[in-house]
């Protein structure tokens, strides 16, 4: 028989434990980076395949790689940059994220007024984003193209084809994160994404669009290091690099090395594409560019078309066309809603000073 303070002691004991299990719960319903469960986008809150616990297990011991560049060089991000860092955060806890800013000299920062966003930088997003997630958001301050040193990219540095370009900061990033996938592997995100849901199961990837028959984009690609793949795009890019070409680094040069590493024409979606020794597969349209660039407007319309929230049912994330340089984004525009659940501390930060 217990005597009566142990008695009270221990009710105490349960009452504390109880409260802190309410707070628990409470915080894990009302939290979208644990749930993953979306207010605004219907369907699964997971489209990755359903695991068992053993490999869920495996996976989670080997966090994911998911990294972002910053060319430019300016000391912080903007708004809508943090957004994207900050979703990508919240629908991938157990990620390790990485991002890399540019920090060369002024002198090699010439020539980019073409291509700099037109949203101010706020350094108090920016510091409050890594604090918030120091435990999976990192902060890398390098100069981005000592990574194509070992490649087969690092010609287009040592030739001084880089220095030629019109378009410096695109095609920089372009070539910094192929290099960077094939020596690490992982997942590249460009920084005007905006990502829902896990990213986990990935690999060996990149995604079509519908605007254009058989046309990939790389503001989205996944592949593990040393894929034979990425070999074979870092020689076709140098190959066909034009400094006057926007994308002559990017989606048509992609595109292309798929077709010529695969020995094909046509780009076939979900279909998983044995290629020399090594495969990869082509993500439906739908998976990381839903509302393509021809449609770049229906981000910003004052008020959110019910059918755009449909559209992204089954995407991964959404690539936000234009993101750098809008004006203004309403707070009931797609782009507005869902800021507002996907990356809610740098909205409300942003909110503060009148500038998402």
């Amino acid at each position: 028989m217990l005597s009566r303070s142990t008695r009270k002691k221990l009710r105490k004991i349960l009452a504390f434990a109880f409260l802190v299990y309410c707070c628990v719960y409470c915080a894990n319903s009302f939290d979208h980076s644990t749930t993953g469960k979306s207010r605004l986008l219907p369907g699964a809150d997971n489209l990755c395949p359903m695991e068992s616990s053993a490999s869920r297990g495996q996976r989670n011991e080997k966090a994911q790689n998911i990294f972002f560049f910053e060319t430019s060089g300016e000391p912080c991000l903007t708004a809508r940059q943090a957004c994207s860092i900050e979703s990508t955060a919240r629908s991938n806890p157990y990620a390790m994220i990485s991002v890399h800013m540019e920090n060369s000299e002024p002198t090699r920062q010439a020539n980019v007024k073409n291509e700099r966003t037109s949203q101010r930088r706020n350094c108090a997003i920016t510091n409050r984003l890594f604090q918030e997630w120091e435990n999976n958001v990192k902060l890398v301050r390098e100069d981005l193209l000592q990574h194509l040193k070992n490649t087969p990219l690092w010609r287009l540095q040592q030739q001084g084809r880089l220095n030629q370009s019109v378009y410096p900061l695109t095609h920089r990033s372009d070539a910094v994160r192929v290099a960077m996938l094939w020596k690490y592997g992982g997942v590249y995100l460009d920084l005007d994404c905006l990502v829902f849901r896990p990213l986990y199961c990935l690999k060996n990837t990149v995604g079509l669009v519908d605007f254009l028959p058989d046309w990939v984009e790389n503001g989205v690609m996944a592949f593990d290091a040393g894929h034979p793949f990425l070999q074979f795009l870092m020689k076709y890019m140098v190959f066909a690099f034009k400094p006057e070409e926007y994308i002559s680094l990017g989606p048509a040069t992609l595109t292309d090395s798929i077709k010529y590493f695969c020995d094909r024409t046509d780009l076939p979606a979900e279909t998983m594409l044995t290629c020399r020794n090594s495969s990869m597969i082509l993500q439906t349209p739908q998976a990381f560019y839903a509302i393509n660039n021809r449609r770049q407007n229906a981000f910003y319309h004052p008020e959110a078309d019910q059918s755009d929230f449909e559209d992204l049912r089954f995407s991964y994330l959404s690539h936000v066309y234009d993101a750098g340089n809008r004006p203004s984004v309403p707070d009931k525009s797609l782009y507005g809603l869902l800021a507002q659940e996907f990356c809610p501390t740098t909205y409300s930060m942003a909110l503060a000073n009148g500038e998402f």
